[in-house]
Order: C-alpha cells, then structure tokens, then sequence
C-alpha cells in the first residue's frame, strides 16, 4: 500500500484500520485489541464539495477527484482509483488563463492529496492530475475556490504542530473576526464515540472551533472508542488514539489586555519558543543563568553537539553518570535499574551476604545524586530484601557521605499519586492524614535491631508520572497530578524522620501506558529519501503541566528530577536506524512508491534523531528560568497558603490546601513570603483549557489583588506588601 493513492470511502476505513495499527516495520511492545468484526465500523465524510470530472483517462486506473476540502490556502483532493501504486502526482491548477504547477507531489500516508500555498482568486478553477508513475493515467475536475477562506489560518511562520498527520485529526489555528480559534478540520467520524482533550481537559465542539489564547502550546488528544468513553479501560473496545500538539506565537494576534493588579506578573518571555523539529532548542536558545542556590534541577543532555556546559549554563544542577567525563562526580545523578544486578529477582537478592552486597555497593562510583529502580521485584520489599538494602545504602553512605540518595522504584515513606484510594480519585480520604503525618509504605518499617531505611534516604521523591487520559466526565486523572505531588511533598516533609531531607518531584514527559493503551503516531516528513516515517509512540505530557509541575517542584519545594528514556540525540528528518527489531514500531511510506529503508541506515553508528517532539522539556527549562526571577525571594523564604475568592466567597487557607483544592476542585493558591517581598504561584487543574479567570486573593498583611488564571496554566507574579 505505500505510495499509493487514497481510495475511496468505502475503503478508507481498512487504509486508517491499518494505518493505526500497524503494516511493516518492527513489532509493536503494546497489546493490539478490536472488535472481531472492524468493518462495522464506517467512515462518515463531513459535508464537503464534490468536484465535477471534467475527463478521466481509459488506461484502466479511473482515476478521478471525488471530494475537495480548502483550509486556508491550501487544497485537499480525496481521490479514488482501480489501481495501486500511481503516487506521485503531477498537479496544474488552471484559473483564468493562469497555471500552477506542481511536480512531483506525493500521496502522504493516510491523508488526502494535498498542495499547500495555493495562489487562486475567488472563483471556478480546473485541477488536472496526472500520475508520475503510470503513464496516461489522469484526471481533470472543476472545482470551487473561495476567496474569502485563504486568509482564514494563521501563517505558518506563527505557529507550530507536531504529532500524529491523516485524516483522523486536523488541528490548526483559525482567525476570525479578529479572534484565534481552534478547529479540527478532519472532523473524523466512524460511528463509535469519539471524544477530544485539550491539557486533559474534556472539550466540546472542536470540529467547530473554539477560542484559544496566542502565546501557549495546546495539546490535543482525540479518542474514539465503540462504548461510552466511560468504559476505555475495556481493551476489548476497539480504540484510536491521536495527538496532536499547537503551539501559537505571542505575537500572532492582538489580546485584549488583562485585569489590573498590583503584583508583576513574571511571563512567558517572548523569546521563548519549542523548536519547530524534534530536538530541544533550549540548550542554545535559552539565555545562561546559574542554578537557583539549594535547589536540584536533574536532566539529561538531549542534544549530541551541544557541549555538557550548555545545560549547567542554565539551571540544571546535575547530568547522567555516562557524562562523567565532562564534569564532576558530585554534579552526577544516576538511576540505578535492574540490570546492575544482572535482571535478576528479589529471591536471588535475598540469598547473598552482607559481604557480596557491600562488594556491589563498592562498584558505585562517587556520584552527586543516586536513586534504586530495581523494577522488576515488588514494590513492597520483604524483610530479607530490606535487609540487604539497608547493607547496600549503608556501606554507599559510608564511601559516599554526602550524596544524596533515595529509592524511586521502593518510594518515600509517603507515597500517592493522583489522590487515588479504592479504585477511584477520593481526595478526601487524604484529609485525616495531616493530623497525624506517618508514613504509609512498609519499606520504612524498622527492623528487629532498629535500623530502617529512613536512616539512610536523604532525598524524598513526589512521583508525578502522568498516565492515560481515562478518567471522570471532564477532567482525567492527570487534572490531579500537581495538586497529589503537592500533597506528596508537604506529607513527606512531616513525617519527623524525614523533615531534614530534599524533597524533590520525579517526572516524565510521557504518559506511562495503562489499559493497553492503542498506538499513537507520530509522523516524520522524510527528504531524502523523500516520504513519511511513521514512529509509533506514547501520549507526551501537555506544556502546560510540564510547566507547572517544573515550577511548583522549585518554588515550594527543592526541585525535580525529569527522567529521559535514551542518551544525547543526532538531528535531521532523515537520521534514523531503522531495521525490523527496532524497539520503537515504524511505518515507512516512500514518496515513489519504491525506496526501502536502507538509505536510512548511511550513519548507523551515529546517534539517532529524536522520535517524537520533546517540547515538555523545554517547558520543564522554561519553569527554571522563571522560578529564577524570583529567586531572592524563595531562596531563604516561607511558604503560605493564600485566601482566594471564588463565586463570591473567601476560601481561608487550611492545613490541606492541597487536597481541598482537589476535593472542590477549586484554584490552588500559594506564596513564598521574605520580609515585605511575596511571590504568588496559583494553578486552576479543572477549569476549560481556554477559560480565563480572574481571582481575588488576600495577601499576609490583609491586602487584597486580583491574579490571573488562564486554563489550566501555572500563573506566577511577584512584588511588595
């Protein structure tokens, strides 16, 4: 099927079955489920002009233009043929004694054909195309253009999208009367529910546009299932899922000004932008500027050519042990995985003598930051594993006195995410807690002699790994995962044991898959050779919430530790290794119908390009830079809760603000205080991702000032009581 044209509705059902789940490349790590009978399933075409054929070639191919769709300057043709293999076209669109050409276009995979730009006045035009491939097979049809569209979409040069590419999600920026919407163009619709989330958020009416804001990234996910959305743990449902992530420049349309306060607002700086490829621009892009003092800022360098320095040249206090030879032991952090013990289980660990565990602690080399990850024993250690850990962190602390140390894969004492209890978020349940802060994970329990872990963890960690979107009507899960490492942290410092260690937020840019989660793709336009390389991959974290859990971990807490899946990256859309035991599945469409892989595999030895755009960690650098500006104040400051008005009436900060923000699912509002100088850090997780909300805070010495919550967005300000 490579190469080859879009066939008709009645068969572009199997070209979209087999586009989501997989035609060639290697095999897919997830579990692929549907209905036994897919075919029931039948793509409903929105309403859109039929072109008139005008002739039609006898070469046996009938090749003809069954419907034309105009998004702004460009023109989408769904064709139909008899025949396979006729990609690529050659295109003239005739107006008015007037022809353009375009040579050579290829039929992307699981889209329609598509020429983008076109330069046309209002009025009748005649398309005629013709296969590169097959000679005499062509077509001529009239159609319609209206003038008045081409301007509607935003100029390319102000925006960005990157993710999933075929007619099953189509999101682009829209301009009317004066004002920025969001549309899904593709309006894809098959018969089984289908359900669109912006920022985790539960959307309505996207296929009509709704108004957004220029200046912040917004990441789609569209759902179809064959139930109600309520039942998508069931993988037994046949289920697709598409992403796709926006992002609109500041500067591409004029805002109306926001609501007067007497705080300063610390804003997205307008030299801030994510790359337009897949590698990370904030390793040259961002201006320098030294790590805030006391916190930890923990990554991974992403960019191969870009020298170790850059990344602690902007706020990142620490890199992987395997660039240990570009910097210091104590500006290292390593997690160490299961297979420093070889992948072995917690019955063989439990059978070796202090004498040979302390023999594999003395293999650790000196590092600044080192965290436990054995994931393949239970979370919950038994007394002969706890035993040993407390061998191996013992004799670790003793070669190694000031590193920090701490067990992701075991926890902290305290551990939640999600506010989950019983199958279900309860928030409330959470609440009792903070009258008596304990622990709540076994692993902390003592021994008979005395010893526990918590003599020896001097880091505790928030785990904020998001998860799929399932969740309640409108919000998921992940509304909850700022507000649950809030309440993680605040908890783990209580606990009396603890109160003196670093507690920091362990995050991902992805979301870890659940319920057998289906496949999401990620497209790359190839140029030489020229086609679509189709890398199948995970949901990627909303901006927003990368941005918020950078900045709430650094300004109410000591930091956090953004976990990486590979080392340093190569660039281009070309640069990729692809062979069938790829651990990533890949799907690969040639522009000529021919060209196979093997022109992909000239720099094997060379680090690959990214598969799938990283803009959370540039959001996650972007928090840095901005919990930066207001560093004289959190450094050596004091956290307080803040009271805010909401629907006309004052909520008094309490103990628990964290959890009674989820619970009504209400703004957070906290400050960190120094003298006369407060920092305001507020965050709404359930309002609409384009809801702007204006709210009435009461700052330590009474006074009272508005702030401004734009969906579910972190906001920050700072000034003078």
């Amino acid at each position: 099927m490579a190469g080859t044209i879009k066939l008709s509705r009645t068969n572009l059902l199997w070209i979209t079955i087999l586009l989501a789940f997989g035609v060639a490349g290697g095999s897919w790590a997830w579990y692929r489920y549907g209905p036994s009978d897919a075919s029931q399933y039948q793509y409903t075409a929105p309403e859109l002009p039929v072109a008139q054929t005008l002739a039609t070639s006898q070469e046996g191919c009938d090749l003809t233009v069954q419907h034309y769709r105009q998004i702004g300057r460009e023109l989408q043709f769904e064709l139909y043929a008899s025949a396979g293999g006729l990609a690529p076209y050659s295109v003239e669109i005739i107006q008015k004694g007037k022809t353009q050409r375009f040579p050579t276009v290829p039929h992307r995979a699981g889209t329609w054909l598509t020429i983008r730009n076109v330069q046309l006045a209002d009025g009748p035009a005649t398309v005629s195309i013709r296969s590169e491939s097959r000679k005499g097979c062509t077509t001529t049809a009239a159609i319609e253009y209206k003038g008045a569209l081409a301007g509607t979409i935003l100029n390319e040069s102000r925006w960005i999208r990157q993710g999933s590419e075929d007619n099953w999600l189509d999101v682009r920026p829209e301009i009317r009367g004066g004002k920025l919407f969001l549309k899904d163009f593709a309006n894809y619709n098959d018969g089984r529910t289908r359900v669109y989330l912006i920022d985790n958020i539960r959307v309505e009416n996207l296929e009509q546009g709704i108004e957004i804001k220029p200046g912040y990234l917004y990441s789609v996910i569209a759902c179809w299932i064959d139930a109600p959305y309520s039942e998508w743990w069931n993988h037994l449902r046949y289920r697709t899922i598409r992403q796709q992530n926006v992002w609109i420049d500041e500067k591409a349309i004029a805002t109306s000004p926001t609501t007067p306060t007497t705080l300063q607002k610390i804003e997205i700086p307008d030299w801030f932008s994510p790359s337009r490829t897949f590698n990370v621009q904030f390793d040259t892009k961002f201006p320098e500027f030294a790590p805030i003092p006391g916190k930890l800022v923990m990554q991974y360098r992403l960019n191969a050519d870009v020298p170790v320095q850059n990344y602690l040249n902007r706020g990142i206090t620490h890199l992987p042990r395997w660039e240990e030879k570009s910097i210091p032991n104590a500006r290292q952090h390593w997690t160490e995985g299961p297979s420093f013990f070889g992948d072995r289980d917690q019955e063989w660990f439990s059978t070796l003598s202090k004498k040979e565990v302390e023999a594999y602690a003395d293999r650790i080399t000196p590092l600044g930051v080192y965290g436990l990850d054995f994931e393949y024993w239970n979370n919950d250690y038994t007394p002969a594993v706890k035993q040993r850990l407390l061998w191996f962190a013992q004799r670790l602390k003793e070669r190694n006195p000031s590193m920090l140390l701490f067990d992701y894969w075991g926890g902290s004492a305290y551990r939640n995410r999600f506010l989950y209890h019983s199958s279900k978020v309860d928030p409330g349940h959470f609440l009792p807690e903070y009258k008596n802060p304990s622990p709540n994970h076994p692993n902390f329990t003592k021994l008979p002699d005395g010893d526990f872990l918590g003599n020896y963890f001097n880091l505790s960690i928030a785990e904020v790994y998001p998860r799929s979107f399932f969740g309640e009507n409108s919000n998921t899960h992940n509304n909850y995962l700022i507000l649950s490492g809030l309440h993680t942290a605040r908890m783990n410092k209580l606990i009396p044991f603890q109160k003196n260690n670093k507690v920091i937020w362990f995050c991902w840019n992805r979301y870890q898959p659940q319920y057998k989660d289906p496949i999401n793709p990620w497209h790359v336009e190839t140029s030489n050779p020229k086609g679509d390389l189709i890398v199948n991959q995970m949901v990627t974290l909303p901006a927003s919430q990368a941005l918020g859990l950078s900045m709430f971990s650094l300004i109410t807490g000591d930091g956090y530790y953004l976990w990486h899946d590979d080392q340093p990256f190569g660039r281009g859309s070309n640069n990729y290794n692809l062979s069938k035991d790829s651990y990533w599945p890949w799907e690969w469409y040639p522009t000529d119908g021919r060209t196979g892989t093997e022109q992909f595999r000239k720099r094997a030895n060379a680090p690959e390009s990214p598969r799938y755009w990283d803009y959370p960690s540039e959001y996650f650098v972007l928090g840095n830079w901005m919990a930066k500006q207001v560093e004289d104040i959190i450094v050596g400051g004091k956290i307080q809760d803040l009271a805010f008005q909401l629907n006309g009436k004052w909520n008094q900060p309490q103990t628990g603000q964290a959890v009674l923000a989820a619970m009504n699912k209400a703004p957070f509002v906290t400050s960190v205080v120094k003298g006369n100088k407060i920092v305001v850090l507020a965050l709404d997780s359930f309002q609409s991702p384009t809801q702007n909300r204006a709210v009435l805070v009461r700052l330590p010495n009474g006074k009272e000032t508005t702030i401004q919550l734009y969906g579910n967005w972190p906001s920050l300000y700072r000034g003078e009581m």
